[in-house]
């Protein structure tokens, strides 16, 4: 059985996503393996080639795609070839940026110069809210498109969050539900008026106008960092599994540091001479 076919049967007895199971199509496609003959040392040697031409993290992505898959395999007797694990593939660890409030702000700002509507909708309200409402909720993009006003009680969000299928509570802060309560009502609070590509590309033109970089994602990494200067748990605010993934990947230090008064003094001069 080639690889790709023995993929997709995990994928549909495990219950995977949608979008998970297109990214092992799109991957498991490009080796011709047989399952019952995949050795660690053909996953090496893929490895090793990969990393010449793409980035480590996509090398690592494949690498954990393969993990998942023929493990599973040799759980279930399909391939006993693997007795060993594979090549380790390092990726540079990331420094995470976020938007200060004053950043969110002006993107407000931002926001409320846009001119038009969408349909009933106009997109200068619609803007604002999804940018207080991504970053006090921390949500990903596409749990923040979904979000239904029938989860959401007070100034409390409770959700099952797609990625990791697990109950989130996330709490909006006043401005953000006040913004949202402004846009039509429908049964999702943003899902229903555009589609999560056409929200992206107008965030990104707004973005640009008020002459930052970054996206949606910006926004979680804002509610990580935020999080931290309250004294509150980044992972517990992104509903994370994963301890320590919230901090490494999602905490802007410098931002962090920077908002809790820590580490702000330079050292002394060295070629400054005092007086006297």
């Amino acid at each position: 059985m080639l690889i790709l076919d023995y993929a997709k049967k995990y994928a549909n007895r495990v219950g995977a996503s949608p979008g998970y199971l297109e990214q092992l199509t799109v991957f498991f496609r490009r080796l011709p393996w047989q399952i019952e003959e995949v050795t660690p040392g053909m996953v090496d040697e893929y490895l090793t080639q990969a990393l010449t031409i793409r980035a480590p993290q996509t090398v690592a992505n494949h690498r954990r795609m393969l993990t998942t898959v023929l493990d599973d395999a040799v759980k279930n007797g399909v391939n006993t070839c693997i007795h060993r694990r594979f090549r380790r593939v390092k990726v540079p660890r990331p420094i995470p940026r976020a938007w200060s409030r004053s950043e969110i702000r002006c993107l407000v700002e931002e926001s409320k110069k846009e001119s038009g509507h969408f349909r009933d909708l106009p997109k200068s309200d619609f803007l604002v809210a999804w940018f207080l409402a991504g970053y006090c909720l921390g949500l990903r993009a596409g749990d923040l498109h979904t979000i239904r006003w029938e989860q959401i009680r007070g100034r409390r969000l409770y959700l099952v969050q797609n990625k990791t299928s697990t109950p989130h509570v996330a709490v909006f802060t006043d401005e953000a539900l006040r913004a949202c309560k402004v846009l039509p009502r429908r049964t999702r609070v943003f899902g229903d008026f555009a589609a999560i590509n056409t929200i992206q590309q107008w965030v990104a033109k707004v973005v640009k106008r008020a002459g930052l970089a970054g996206s949606t994602k910006f926004l979680r990494r804002s509610c990580a960092t935020y999080s931290k200067v309250q004294g509150r748990s980044p992972q517990h605010a992104l509903g994370h599994l994963t301890e320590g993934l919230a901090e490494r990947n999602y905490v802007d230090r410098l931002l962090y540091e920077e908002e809790a008064g820590i580490n702000g003094e330079p050292l002394p001069a060295v070629l400054e001479v005092e007086d006297g």
